[in-house]
């Protein structure tokens, strides 16, 4: 573990000299604008809704919409592979998806699309679904053994508020959830995914009985851990991480100029140093590590919900330190600022929009904004149109904070790539071969380690161009040589002897 954490560190130095610490210094009349569209208001329901919110996009100079198409578990989209949602509210046969996609590519000026679906929670009522085929039914509180998947808390509790949730470190449920997003890559011609929840609900989640049963294998441990034990913890925090490399490189795999992003975590107080961030809430209390995600490159952009209350003395000067953490933190992909509109007043998001686009003390810029919500855009009651009015034009709030179209910022990793990936899977006699040590030597000497996940599933990003000799460690495993190409993600599957 010593070496693998020195490794990292080494690789995260070495980005850091090949980009510079914002990817969006070098194109400042480029910016990432963007609403997040919940599922839970309306928004994309009807094509009249969808209508209404690409013109209202483009009428506040928002260039990009992250659409949330998956709320629990269900779909509103056609090309599906789980049951219909059961919104009452979704036209019949309306594929929600393809509308937007259609009407945001298709006018002009082109807006994103990026499909947002809800990664781990699965159902949030007390009535099940009423398809018999939809993963709660199948793999929620009816389920026994390795078909359960919830993710339980340690004194076995199973809703966490309203939602069941999977469990990150059941390998089952995470080959699920992955082909839910890799279904979305295939079939929609979506500029980007969003990844939501993918974290635990908090330190006492985590104990489904098949993830236990894998931490004790992996790590020697007995017993059932204290929800604070360092160890139990790293290791929670790696299925998380396991969970958003297999996504990134699966994907990328199928589309290379497919934008992967999440949204997370940014509660309390900002850090100032790396031990600050050690000891922050995505680290300690979700086991989120979304800066390691983008130092490693397992992500294209990180999107923190700075969901703070301007007109609090406290949480402005939280949203204060973590954009600026932010900016300073983006090792050569993006961050985007993460506004919670519907939290404050039209001119206190008006402000805390203008200190997110303003440089750090640093000189680094974030790469943009995303604002929570278009459908609750303030707290006082004010109409959504005086605020999406405010946003581009002149008004009583100040001045505008899009005052003209901007283009979203390029992403030089995909599109003059100079590195490339590598993944695979280690199988076993008796099938996936998770937890093992897997060495990787490249040019020049570089080397890399890291463990499979439950499904044997490893991944390597941001690689020199070359080959790349590839072991299982402590295993009889014959070694293989693949040739890794700048922009495309090699596949190398390797087999335990014994």
């Amino acid at each position: 573990m010593r070496k693998w954490v020195a490794g990292l560190a080494l690789m995260s130095v070495l980005m850091l000299a090949a980009y510079p610490a914002s990817a969006a210094e070098s194109s400042q009349e480029k910016e990432f604008r963007a609403f997040w569209v919940d599922a839970f208001h309306d928004g994309i329901k009807t094509p009249e809704q969808v209508d209404k919110l690409v013109a209202d996009a483009r009428k506040a100079n928002v260039n990009a919409l992250i659409v949330q198409v998956r709320r629990r578990g269900d779909a509103y989209f056609n090309r599906a592979l789980e049951p219909r949602t059961e919104d009452p509210a979704l036209q019949p046969d309306f594929d929600a998806l393809q509308y937007l996609i259609d009407k945001a590519h298709g006018g002009s000026p082109r807006i994103e699309v990026h499909a947002w679906l809800a990664t781990l929670p699965i159902w949030n009522s007390a009535t099940p679904p009423k398809s018999p085929d939809h993963v709660f039914n199948q793999h929620g509180p009816s389920a026994e053994g390795r078909d359960y998947w919830l993710m339980t808390r340690v004194d076995g509790a199973e809703r966490s508020g309203n939602d069941y949730v999977l469990d990150p470190g059941h390998p089952d449920a995470v080959e699920y959830t992955v082909e839910q997003y890799l279904n979305v890559v295939r079939e929609y011609d979506v500029d980007g995914i969003h990844l939501d929840l993918v974290r635990y609900m908090g330190v006492d989640w985590g104990y489904n009985p098949t993830s236990l049963e894998r931490y004790r294998a992996e790590t020697g441990a007995v017993g059932t851990p204290d929800p604070q034990d360092e160890r139990w913890k790293q290791w929670r925090r790696e299925q998380v991480t396991n969970l958003m490399r297999q996504v990134y490189l699966r994907s990328i795999a199928i589309r290379p100029d497919i934008k992967v992003s999440a949204a997370v975590i940014a509660w309390g107080k900002g850090p100032t140093s790396e031990e600050e961030y050690r000891e922050s809430a995505p680290m300690q209390q979700v086991m989120q590590d979304w800066n390691g995600w983008l130092s490693e490159g397992i992500i294209d952009m990180a999107i923190p919900m700075n969901y703070d209350r301007e007109h609090v003395p406290d949480q402005k000067l939280w949203f204060d330190q973590w954009i600026t953490w932010e900016k300073d933190h983006q090792y050569g992909r993006h961050v985007v600022i993460g506004p919670a509109a519907y939290l404050n007043s039209i001119s206190g998001t008006l402000d805390q929009i203008r200190r997110a686009q303003a440089p750090s003390p640093s000189g680094n810029r974030a790469a943009g904004v995303s604002l929570y919500s278009y459908a609750e855009t303030n707290m006082d009651g004010i109409s959504n149109d005086v605020f999406y009015a405010a946003l581009s034009g002149s008004n009583p709030y100040g001045e505008p904070v899009f005052p003209e179209w901007a283009e979203v910022p390029d992403m030089p990793w995909k599109t003059v790539p100079q590195k490339g990936f590598l993944m695979g899977k280690v199988k076993g006699m008796r099938g996936p071969a998770g937890g093992v040590k897997v060495k990787l030597r490249g040019p020049k000497g570089v080397w890399r380690e890291t463990r499979t996940d439950g499904n044997g599933f490893f991944g390597f990003s941001d690689l020199s161009p070359g080959n790349y000799v590839i072991q299982v460690d402590k295993r009889v495993a014959a070694a293989k040589v693949t040739k890794v190409k700048a922009g495309n993600v090699a596949e190398v599957n390797m087999q335990l002897i014994k």
